[in-house]
């Protein structure tokens, strides 16, 4: 993959960023160390023609084809266009980049930052829309409820999956959660996420037995996959499962649910959508229309705590 360089703008609650233009050595920057030159190029911000920046400048047209043809050669401007004006073509010409940089060699280690790229933004979709999350969290009751009066332990789990999230949205619109127990059936419209299996979180339960990768409760409870034919009954095995919201049909609302045979298997899932959202969102290896995946994890530090997804299927 082509390497992308951004530069990052940030006033403090809010983070931009804008593509931008890195040179090894200062040569292509030398068309700008002439003041007509930088003025030339700051008026190829928007579509322009030569002959009328050189009017609004007041120069001599030759001169401001001077600075486009240097442009054009050190890759800064491109073509963006035609007019006919009195029988001549008018060509039209706009800078590749706003922003521009000079690299020494690659920079020293510093903070890895987990910024929102165009690419895991369209991935994010529907639960991620225009900087907000468009989708409720349900998680599991920590009180004693359900057929199985389980006790949820899930939901800290879902601090990092509410962590990785945020760095997509704004993070001011509260609340964005609610416990299973507290879910009626208004509360099933619009996309939702759902956080643990079936025996803890009583929404995940109502649809657990039509998702392609679920939660076989009977016995002792094990995730069972319907496009492999395959039952995983490892605590550490996980599932990311996305299926369209049977109580919202009319307006294509989604349901993610996040879950695992027992906690480990949870923060499986839960490491998967974030480290792999790639492979996750390109579909199951039996069905690639099916966004339903089987994940195991390891704890490859020998801490204790999970670190590392496999995807199985």
């Amino acid at each position: 993959m082509k390497k992308q360089h951004f530069l990052l703008r940030t006033d403090g609650t809010r983070h931009v960023m804008h593509p931008v233009k890195v040179f090894d050595s200062p040569e292509a920057l030398k068309a700008f160390t002439s003041k007509l030159g930088w003025r030339v190029f700051r008026e190829l911000a928007e579509p322009a023609c030569p002959m009328d920046i050189a009017r609004k400048l007041g120069v001599h047209e030759q001169k401001v084809y001077y600075y486009i043809r240097k442009f054009k050669q050190a890759g800064l401007i491109r073509e963006a266009g035609l007019e006919s004006r009195g029988g001549a073509t008018a060509r039209f010409y706009q800078a590749r980049y706003n922003s521009f940089s000079v690299s020494l060699g690659e920079p020293p280690a510093g903070r890895e930052l987990n910024i929102s790229s165009p690419a895991h933004l369209k991935l994010l979709k529907p639960f991620v829309e225009d900087g907000n999350l468009n989708a409720k969290i349900i998680v599991g009751s920590p009180d004693p409820h359900g057929p199985w009066k389980a006790r949820a332990s899930d939901s800290c789990c879902a601090i990092d999956f509410a962590l990785f999230m945020g760095a997509f949205t704004s993070g001011r619109q509260a609340p964005n959660y609610s416990l299973d127990t507290e879910v009626r059936e208004r509360d099933l419209r619009g996309n939702l996420i759902l956080i643990g299996g079936p025996t803890v979180n009583m929404v995940t339960r109502r649809i657990n037995n039509i998702l392609p990768v679920f939660i076989d409760l009977r016995g002792n409870a094990k995730i069972r996959s319907s496009l492999s034919g395959r039952a995983y009954k490892d605590d550490e095995v996980g599932m990311v499962v996305i299926v369209d919201n049977p109580w919202d049909r009319k307006r294509g609302s989604k349901i993610l649910v996040i879950a695992g045979n027992r906690f480990q298997g949870t923060r499986s899932a839960i490491l998967a959508w974030i480290k792999s959202l790639d492979k996750i969102m390109a579909g199951n290896i039996h069905d690639r229309k099916a966004i339903a995946k089987v994940v195991r994890g390891y704890d490859m530090d020998g801490d204790g705590v999970i670190d590392t997804p496999e995807i199985l299927e």
